[in-house]
């Protein structure tokens, strides 16, 4: 349809629990540890819009 692959219930899960949190150490002086979510792929991004999921970045 919109040229990604066809997923079963599954797999699409598998895919989509490839998505991280990391956490950011820097080592910079005096910066401060940050958390940083993964970027979807395409296909990823496809299933959480049409799921209504966005993803945001923590503080």
């Amino acid at each position: 349809m919109e040229g990604l692959p066809v997923h079963s219930f599954r797999t699409l899960l598998a895919d989509l629990g490839t998505i991280t949190r990391n956490t950011v150490e820097p080592c910079l002086k005096n910066a401060r540890p940050f958390r940083m979510i993964t970027r979807p792929t395409p296909l990823q991004a496809r299933a959480l819009d049409l799921l209504g999921i966005r993803l945001k970045q923590a503080r």
